[in-house]
Order: C-alpha cells, then sequence, then structure tokens
C-alpha cells in the first residue's frame, strides 16, 4: 500500500511539474528560439544529432538558456531584446547560492542569473521528470 500511495504522489508530482514546464520538450524544435539559436551557434551538426536523441538533455539545456534567469523588473522588455540574450555568455558569474544581477550590452537590458543551487535544483528536478516518464513507456 506504501508502495502504490508512493507511486501516486510522484506520478501526481510529475504531472504537476510538468504542468509548469511549458511543454514537453522531445526535439529541439521543442525549445524555446533562444535555446535553438544558441544549439545553432555553438554546436556541431554532429552534436546537435546527438542532442536530439535526448529529450532530457535538451530539455536542461532549454531551461538553462531559456528560464535560469529573469529580466529585472521596472524596465521595458520587448520581445527582441529577450531573444538576443545569452545566459551561457554570462555563466562564470553565476554564484552558488546568491542570484547575480548583469548587465547585458546585447540586449540593453538588466538581468537577474539563477544561482547555481537554483539552477542545480531545477535541472535535477527536470531529470528525474524525464526518468521517471521513461520508466513508465
Amino acid at each position: 500500500m506504501k508502495k502504490l500511495t508512493l507511486v501516486l504522489a510522484l506520478l501526481t508530482g510529475v504531472h504537476t511539474g510538468m504542468a509548469q514546464q511549458a511543454k514537453m520538450i522531445t526535439t529541439k524544435e521543442d525549445c524555446s528560439s533562444i535555446t535553438q539559436r544558441y544549439i545553432a551557434q555553438a554546436y556541431s551538426v554532429d552534436q546537435q544529432l546527438a542532442l536530439n536523441a535526448s529529450p532530457e538533455e535538451l530539455a536542461c539545456l532549454d531551461y538553462v538558456c531559456s528560464r535560469s534567469y529573469e529580466f529585472q523588473s521596472g524596465q521595458m522588455v520587448l520581445r527582441s531584446q529577450k531573444e538576443l540574450f545569452n545566459a551561457e555568455k554570462y555563466r562564470h558569474l553565476r554564484r552558488i547560492d546568491q542570484r547575480v544581477t548583469v548587465y547585458d550590452e546585447y540586449s540593453g537590458l538588466y538581468v537577474v542569473l539563477y544561482s547555481w543551487n537554483e539552477v542545480e535544483a531545477s535541472l535535477v528536478k527536470i531529470r528525474s521528470e524525464y526518468q521517471l516518464l521513461s520508466v513508465n513507456d
């Protein structure tokens, strides 16, 4: 009975967690346009094919590229400006347990980078959701 309750709780958590994620990522085309641009610029064709074969890694990359930060409140943010931001460019500035605000000269926006602890917690959650889904298939 405890196992059944645990399985149901996990499945409910996965469903709730996936509902928070905009959509299930299975191919590069499911990723945000920011992530797609980054993949096209930073990955060779062979690397892109390998990445496309791993929905879990695509979902993690999509999180880092498009959701591991927020634009500082109080500034007008246009969609075209959002598209210019590259989170990987500021990877070295992230702190372990503290958010950092950076000014991105390409977009002209102040961006709040989530801490490494926040990013890692989200990546662990994404990976566990994909692993649970693959076990159920």
